[in-house]
């Protein structure tokens, strides 16, 4: 993406500079690369809608207008950031208020950092107000959706497509027996692999470090797509086409490539497969605290959410058995 904007502005109140030093702040901060990329990326498409309408780079004459401006292109623009075809976001279909919301989250941090910095003596954000997404009930993809993506898989590598069937059913897998998040996925080098055992080491937020596990399905999956990984000397687990780190947009377009193919539909893409490990993780074992270690959270409230879905299932199919007007033998 292109992000000169013009005229340019004393670095002191370049909207340019500052987003630099803001994501260099992140760095310093002990944040994950993940999550350093997570606000450059968003910060980018910001400096590149902003250049696009022609705003200035003075930090200074920037207003609540404009950011409202550019998150109604967010919701509403078909092609986000001039693209088309299978960009992450360059979908034809609208994006979820939760995307909505992490834009203005990012901008949010971004300047209430500037004013702290004392850059600005507010934030032109402070007036606009984004409601939290709704919590909405987790649906997991089913075994015949997760099986149908896998069937794909196979068959590109049963069709002279070795690298991309081995890499992503691999991704599948992993996502799906560890409930990893795809920032932990993308953190994942080849150190990290315990081939004897199947114990990865993945570093969550705020850098916290735990062990996670894969069983011998996944095992044999993630053997096989090392066999067919360039042997370079790059550490990171998983690579694209051109040999380079893959990434976030890299993961979400190829789950999504993988369901549209096979047939599966629903909302949801990476994350789901977050969901689906966390409740069929509860169906065999009932202990909340491992899952809440397993899942890398702080909390063990974030796993309570968890836990409505199985007893919505059994409640429904106990309903089945017990419907009122059922039972009253009318017809």
């Amino acid at each position: 993406m292109v992000t000169d904007l013009r005229p340019e502005s004393p670095p002191g109140t370049s909207l340019k500079s500052l987003v630099s030093g803001f994501v260099l702040t992140k760095q310093t901060e002990g944040k994950s690369p993940r999550t350093v990329e997570f606000y450059s990326e968003n910060l980018k498409r910001f400096l590149w809608y902003a250049q696009k309408q022609g705003w200035t780079n003075d930090i200074r004459m920037f207003t609540a207008w404009q950011i409202r401006e550019f998150l109604g292109y967010v919701a509403n623009e078909e092609y986000r950031w001039g693209l088309a075809g299978n960009g992450s976001e360059s979908s034809h279909a609208k994006v979820s208020h939760t995307t909505i919301h992490h834009y203005f989250v990012v901008l949010a941090n971004f300047f209430g950092w500037v004013v702290r910095e004392g850059f600005l003596k507010e934030t032109p954000t402070a007036g606009i107000k984004v409601a939290k997404p709704k919590v909405k009930v987790i649906k997991p993809y089913t075994l015949e959706e997760i099986s149908k993506m896998l069937a794909v898989c196979d068959h590109d590598y049963e069709h002279n497509a070795k690298f991309l069937g081995s890499r992503n059913k691999a991704i599948v897998l992993v996502l799906l027996d560890t409930g990893v998040r795809l920032s932990e996925l993308l953190g994942m080098s080849l150190e990290d692999i315990n081939t004897s055992n199947g114990n990865i080491l993945v570093t969550g937020k705020g850098n916290k470090e735990r062990v996670v596990r894969v069983g011998k399905v996944t095992q044999k999956s993630l053997w096989r797509y090392l066999m067919h990984r360039p042997q370079d000397t790059r550490r990171e687990l998983w690579l694209s086409e051109e040999g380079k780190r893959l990434k976030c947009v890299g993961v979400q377009s190829l789950v999504q490539r993988l369901k549209e193919r096979a047939g599966v539909g629903g909302n949801g893409s990476v994350h789901r497969f977050r969901h689906t490990f966390a409740l069929n993780f509860l169906r065999s074992d009932k202990n909340v605290r491992n899952l809440q270690y397993l899942l890398g959270h702080s909390q063990l409230e974030m796993v309570r959410r968890y836990t409505a879905t199985p007893g919505m299932e059994d409640a429904l199919k106990a309903h089945e058995k017990a419907s009122p007007a059922d039972t009253m033998g009318l017809h």
